[in-house]
């Protein structure tokens, strides 16, 4: 499962893949909360996140390119967002690129606001971005 994991991020983070290793470690976590969403039989996206108490954290969540724009993003997200209520979750918390519109304006359509960034978080193969710290405050 964590091999599947890993290449599934790959594909979707191509600049800053997560190794099987890390992988393992954050299915071990816990609190791990975890969905691959699956397209004509093949791995088209994933969400990762860990929940404690009345907070969650997204950790990742991706679709493959050729399947972005086909509503899996928000497929995930909304599955991920039912989990955390379903735990108790009072907060979802995430970090998401500054350059990434198309995930800002998923994020935003969803209800998340930004509440912080963080300088250089991301690793691009041109250098790096800021990471903006995002918050859904979910009602339970």
């Amino acid at each position: 499962m964590t091999v599947l994991l890993s290449q599934l991020h790959s594909s979707c983070f191509s600049d800053d893949p997560w190794p099987p290793q890390a992988m393992a470690e954050i299915v071990a976590m816990i609190g791990f909360v975890g969905r691959i969403a699956f397209e004509n039989e093949e791995a088209a996206g994933l969400a990762l996140a860990q929940g404690i108490g009345e907070e969650c954290e997204i950790l990742a969540l991706g679709v493959v390119p050729a399947r972005r724009r086909a509503g899996i993003g928000s497929a995930l997200l909304a599955a991920i967002v039912g989990e955390c209520r379903s735990r108790g979750a009072r907060t979802l918390f995430l970090e998401v690129a500054e350059d990434n519109i198309p995930a800002r304006a998923l994020y935003a359509a969803h209800g998340f606001v930004q509440i912080g960034r963080r300088a250089n978080y991301y690793r691009r193969r041109s250098g790096h971005a800021d990471a903006l710290v995002l918050r859904l405050l979910l009602s339970t």
